[in-house]
């Protein structure tokens, strides 16, 4: 309890701010602010368009920035004119009118950043000769940012996701959740650059899919979804929607156990809840599981019925179709030799390499074995074997490159960087048992906003 109490208290401030719904556009490679913060490459908070009656002349003006919100008053801000404003500071510009784009911000964390959104009260200012312009960008923080969470089954309470903070569960002992909270079932789920949850449902009476605004984690208790998205290739059978996906472009992907599909849902249909006709289904899988994008947009799926872990190009993303452009399937090391089942959860690291849950055996398949085509068996040289007890599902990095998942009932696991190497039976760095999950219950899906920025993930920025 005292954690969650700590966290709500620690966050209060930013509540007092515009929660400013980001959109997507192009921002550039962004740009490094001074205490340690990273402008997000390409997200953008908040923008505005040059025009009205603000008169051009010769003449000079200034240009106020007034940044809040942020610890030390970082942020991240650009001028149509090029200039990059990090700081509150006051520019020089010729009279005219301007245009003012404030992007999101993290700041690294004890294993997981922190992220804030821009709220700008003039995105179209006018510079006038001899005066000063003031413009205040406003930074309210993203409130899912921060936590590692995982998703819960049998929990002692109705709570279905739980946000760990890093600082509490970087050691092994037993640890209260910050946020816990009710997303009425809990399957695989994501984020969105913006910090949003996405949930699938875990029964038939939830949401096929729903999001969840990132400000309502400011607290713990029940949530309601501000978008629902159904669909007859989610609902027509049972399992439905399994693990969700971003792509680049902000489309959102489901891997559909039932139908052994992955449908992608485009951006545009995510603006408003109703049931939907995915615009790209690809076909012939056997229990769909988890489900990620590389670094080049091509679509990996662990294909669970099957033993596979397959890879479709993202040239052939743009259409519906079936099959793969390569499939894997990986053995066992040792002298007898078994074929490695039950992909479920994927996780790329920062090396390009691919992390496989094979039902409690975390496998890497590294890089150089990825480009090919056709079907592929290769033997893992790095197999780490979890409790028998264990039953993990999905897995997250963090930033420091320790790996996350569930582990036996009533606790979650992190393996360090360095423990990722080897085969065996390997004890994770740390184990964390909670109240929150409960002598029986499991946790499930894990996900980190923002992502590390070395992964591929959308929400990484």
């Amino acid at each position: 309890m005292t954690s969650r109490v700590v966290r709500l208290l620690s966050r209060s401030f930013a509540l007092t701010l515009a929660f400013a719904a980001a959109g997507c556009g192009g921002g550039g490679g962004g740009s490094t602010g001074t205490g340690g913060f990273v402008a997000t490459g390409g997200t953008v908070g908040t923008g505005g368009t040059v025009g009205g009656t603000c008169p051009t002349g010769t003449g000079t003006g200034t240009l106020s920035f007034q940044i809040s919100g942020t610890p030390g008053g970082t942020g991240s801000v650009t001028l149509d004119t090029g200039e990059q404003v990090n700081n509150s500071t006051s520019l020089a510009l010729t009279a005219g009118p301007r245009a003012v784009t404030a992007y999101l911000v993290a700041v690294p964390g004890t294993l997981v950043r922190t992220a804030y959104t821009p709220t700008v009260d003039q995105p179209a200012p006018c510079v006038v000769a001899g005066q000063t312009t003031t413009v205040h960008v406003d930074y309210a923080l993203i409130e899912t940012s921060g936590l590692v969470w995982t998703g819960l089954a049998n929990g002692p309470t109705s709570a279905t996701l739980l946000g760990f903070e890093p600082s509490e569960a970087a050691s092994s002992g037993d640890s209260g959740a910050a946020v816990a909270a009710d997303t009425q079932g809990a399957d695989g789920f994501t984020f969105d650059p913006q910090g949003n949850l996405w949930v699938a449902g875990a029964t038939t009476s939830d949401p096929a899919i729903a999001r969840f605004p990132a400000a309502m984690f400011a607290h713990a208790g029940v949530m309601t979804p501000d978008l629902t998205l159904d669909s007859p290739a989610l609902s027509g059978g049972w399992p439905g929607a399994n693990a969700l996906a971003f792509d680049g472009q902000g489309n959102l992907w489901a891997s559909v156990v039932w139908s052994g599909e992955v449908v992608k849902f485009s951006a545009a249909q995510l603006t408003a809840s109703g049931s939907k006709t995915p615009v790209v289904e690809e076909s012939g899988f056997h229990g769909p599981a988890g489900i990620a994008f590389d670094a080049a947009g091509n679509l990996w799926v662990a294909s669970s019925g099957d033993d596979l872990v397959v890879r479709i190009d993202a040239g052939h993303l743009t259409s519906s179709g079936s099959g793969a452009d390569l499939a894997i399937t990986a053995m066992s090391a040792g002298v007898v030799t078994n074929t490695l089942a039950s992909p479920l959860g994927l996780a790329f690291d920062g090396a390009g390499n691919l992390w496989v849950n094979y039902d409690g055996t975390i496998a890497e398949l590294p890089a150089s074995v990825l480009g090919g085509t056709g079907p592929l068996t290769v033997t893992p040289s790095v197999q780490l074997d979890t409790d028998p007890a264990a039953v993990p599902l999905g897995i997250a990095f963090d930033e420091s490159g320790g790996l996350w998942l569930a582990y036996s009932a009533g606790s979650i696991a992190r393996f360090d960087a360095a423990q990722l190497t080897g085969q065996g039976p390997v004890l994770p760095a740390t184990i964390v048992t909670s109240p929150d999950i409960g002598a029986a219950g499991s946790a499930g899906w894990f996900a980190i906003y923002p992502a590390p920025a070395f992964t591929p993930l959308a929400h990484a920025f």
